[in-house]
């Protein structure tokens, strides 16, 4: 199970067997990659002084030598310089409670020799991955991926169907559910403990503070920035070389600002592009590397390195690929590694701080004109005879007419619409498996629709989806990703803040931008949201034609029975003749297609 995942650990692995009172056996094993006290100390499992506890953890705590100094205050001892001890201290005093004194990311299992029990928990945001299997009077099986899991001998490997529907309405399989029946990932701001059978799970953090604080915005711009320049200190704590992935985007290029402000020597930055220039945006993060003078790698790709690297996403992410942007990330990040092993990245700023145009536009629905134009059937008729270069207006009227939020809310970043899920799939596999995915039940709170928007997707989509990328594509290179935004401090913050502060009329993320004047000029902190853009309409038609065909036309996709194939058929040649755009829709279903073969079928990559 260790070896599965060797990628996310090259340095060293450890294994222990301990047989507890209670019977059976307990087998704790550990890959580990060397970042914060890289002697002999440090490796896992670990037992504490006491002989109590012994831990096997995942991530960085960034406060760990202020912990430190504390419980050493209170006549704690320690063996090592690691944040691992610190872990087994504070649990020792505080047990659960000791998730309460941690600010970092991390997933950790303690057996507790004196109550018998296992305890394993994740981080507030779910920066890292907790995975698990659980079988009352069978079995409870955990690991930070699930090919570990496949290799434990009582999981079995079968499709969670409800949550496969889910992932081409949403582009992801939402937690406790993966794609996988009976294998769960654990939520974040979680933990379980095991004991004598039962596992019972608890949420210990959730983003609660929605009473508004009473900053002016002066104020709060001023907090924002000692806040965001804390975690950003915090999170260069490093014992081995480290740098930044630079987009050229406002949140990438705040963080290496404040970094080249704090470090002694320039700081390494590496962005990616594509051959066609078209597309690149590498000039903008040259602006910034030029302006702080960084240690700047620049990689490019093209539609060859995207289409042979597309069976190894899929491989490290143990699921369909939910974004052409994994594709690009690996890559880099097998380059980066050769010059870092820890790296700082942007994701958490828009899903906090309302960066996306979605959060500007939802709040017409509240307007006089809002409520006239949407759900009117005269617009709506308009609107969809509207030729396809209004595709984002109509996706933008479509949204905005569904009354439920969750449906709502899901529709601005869905692959597929309800409806097309609906027509796509055969009768039989509706009938079969569409209540399960209808049954699903998610939570949304906030005072206003911008506050329950940002909280839906910063527990659903940011995690299940962002955070699950970032961790699977970073770690297969063996680098440590880091996250300065999704400081808890910060998170909490951001959710305090008034809507005001943060979207006002069209503009967005606009405390953040404010923020950045003093480290960034107007033409990065102003440019239009793009992300990474890979041209994959064009690439389908040309250079990866026979690519999509032999997997979406071929035998194997039709004999599923998931999808009506001659449906399926009818909408690739209208893409390959140019007829409509469906990127979206073949990228989803090519993905699908590609899992399918190499971990149900355990096909080897054509």
């Amino acid at each position: 199970m260790i070896e599965e995942i060797h990628h996310r650990g090259p340095d060293s692995d450890h294994l222990e067997l301990i047989e507890p009172p209670s019977g059976g056996v307990i087998g704790l094993g550990h890959k580990r990659l060397s970042i914060i006290d890289l002697s002999d100390n440090g490796i896992q499992p670990m037992t504490s002084a006491s002989g109590k506890t012994t831990i096997i953890f995942n991530g960085e705590i960034y406060n760990y030598r202020e912990l430190r100094e504390r419980l050493t205050q209170e006549g704690m001892t320690f063996r090592t310089g690691t944040d691992t001890e610190v872990i087994l201290n504070l649990y020792e005093k505080f047990g659960e409670d000791c998730l309460r004194h941690l600010n970092g990311m991390f997933a950790f299992a303690i057996y507790d020799r004196d109550k018998d029990q296992i305890f394993v928990a994740r981080d507030r945001l779910g920066v890292r991955p907790l995975f698990y299997s659980y079988e009352p009077g069978s079995h409870f099986a955990f690991a930070s991926e699930l090919k570990s899991l496949f290799l434990f001998p009582s999981v079995i490997r079968s499709i969670n169907y409800g949550a496969l529907i889910g992932y081409m309405r949403n582009r992801y399989a939402s937690y406790p559910d993966t794609v996988y029946d009976g294998l769960r990932k654990l939520e974040p701001g979680h933990y379980l403990i095991y004991r004598q059978g039962q596992l019972t799970n608890v949420r210990y953090w959730d983003i609660e503070r929605f009473d508004k604080t009473d900053m002016s915005f002066e104020e709060a711009q001023e907090e924002l920035d000692r806040l965001l320049r804390d975690s950003i200190r915090l999170r260069m704590i490093s014992d081995v070389p480290f740098g930044a992935y630079l987009s050229g985007g406002l949140d990438s290029s705040l963080i290496v600002a404040i970094m080249s402000q704090m470090s002694g020597q320039p700081v390494k930055t590496f962005s990616v592009g594509l051959e066609n220039s078209r597309y690149n945006e590498l000039g903008y993060a040259k602006v910034v590397s030029d302006l702080y003078r960084t240690d700047h790698q620049e990689f490019i790709i093209n539609s060859k390195d995207f289409r042979d690297t597309i069976y190894k996403v899929i491989h490290y992410r143990d699921a369909p690929a939910s974004e052409t942007a994994d594709i690009p990330m690996l890559l880099m990040s097998q380059q980066a590694k050769k010059k870092v092993s820890v790296v700082l990245t942007g994701e958490g700023c828009d899903e906090l701080f309302g960066g996306y145009p979605k959060y500007a536009f939802d709040g017409l629905r509240q307007t006089f004109w809002g409520r006239q134009v949407f759900n009117n059937s005269a617009v709506s008729g308009l609107v969809n005879r509207l030729p396809y270069s209004f595709r984002k207006a109509k996706l933008a009227y479509s949204s905005l007419s569904i009354q439920d939020d969750v449906k709502r809310y899901n529709n601005w970043f869905a692959s597929f619409s309800e409806d097309q899920v609906g027509a796509l799939l055969s009768p039989g596999f509706k009938d079969a498996h569409y209540p399960a995915f209808s049954a699903r039940e998610f939570e949304i709170r906030g005072h206003s629709n911008l506050d329950r928007m940002l909280y839906y997707d910063t527990k659903y989509w940011l995690s299940d989806n962002l955070l699950e990328r970032a961790d699977r594509m970073m770690m297969a290179a063996s680098i440590e990703g880091r996250v300065p935004f999704l400081d808890y401090r910060l998170a909490e913050f951001a959710f305090r803040l008034k809507d005001s502060y943060k979207v006002r009329g069209m503009r967005r993320k606009f405390i953040v931008k404010k923020a950045a004047e003093k480290y960034l000029p107007k033409s990065i902190i102003h440019r239009k949201k793009i992300g990474f853009y890979m041209p994959i309409a064009d690439w389908f038609r040309t250079e990866m034609k026979d690519f999509v065909t032999d997997h979406l036309l071929s035998s194997a996709f039709r004999n599923r029975g998931i999808f009506q194939a001659d449906k399926v058929e009818s909408m690739l040649n209208a893409h390959l003749n140019g007829i409509t755009n469906h990127e979206k829709e073949i990228w989803m279903l090519l993905n699908l297609e590609i899992w399918l073969r190499t971990s149900i079928d355990r096909r080897p990559n054509l």
